[in-house]
This record gives structure tokens, sequence and C-alpha cells, in this order.
């Protein structure tokens, strides 16, 4: 079975010549022009960078705390929930 495979394949690449398989001038065409693109999306996005105005400090409201108990909030968010009856507290 793998002898059968390799004369298949081995066939197969004589038949290609180097003259078949090359990219021609369509292909220089896309990739310069993927370049030239690539290039120019550069250039903008350093200038809209370069526009954007940003706080070097965060703003203190915009911190979250540092302890946990430091928040306003001290009830958990979804309190447990018993399927059964409240036990008797003795």
């Amino acid at each position: 079975m793998g002898d059968q495979a390799s004369a298949l394949l081995s066939g197969a690449l004589a038949q290609v010549s180097p003259d078949d398989a090359r990219p021609g001038v369509l292909g220089l065409v896309v990739v310069l022009g993927l370049i030239v693109a690539t290039a120019l999306l550069m250039v903008s996005f350093t200038r809209h960078l370069r526009r954007v105005d940003f706080d070097e400090q965060p703003s203190p409201a915009a911190r979250a705390p540092a302890d946990p108990s430091d928040s306003a909030e001290t009830e958990p968010l979804d309190p447990p929930h018993s399927d059964g009856p409240e036990p008797d507290a003795r």
C-alpha cells in the first residue's frame, strides 16, 4: 500500500515542471497591495493615537477599593438559600 502511494506521488511530482507553479504578476500585485495597505493603516493608526487625550492618573472614583471592607455594600450579592426549614437557634 505504501509503495503504491509513493509511486503515485513521485509520478505526480515528475509531471509538474518548475514553470507551472509560479505565482506570476498577479501574486506580486496582491502581495505589494497588502504591504502598501498595511503601511497606510499603520500611519493612520499612529495619527489617531497622537490625537487621543488621556489622563495619566485615573480619577479616585474610577479606582476600585483595595480592601473589600472599604466598599459601601457589605451584604453579599446572592445570599445562600436553604431547601429546608430554618434550624432552631438554641
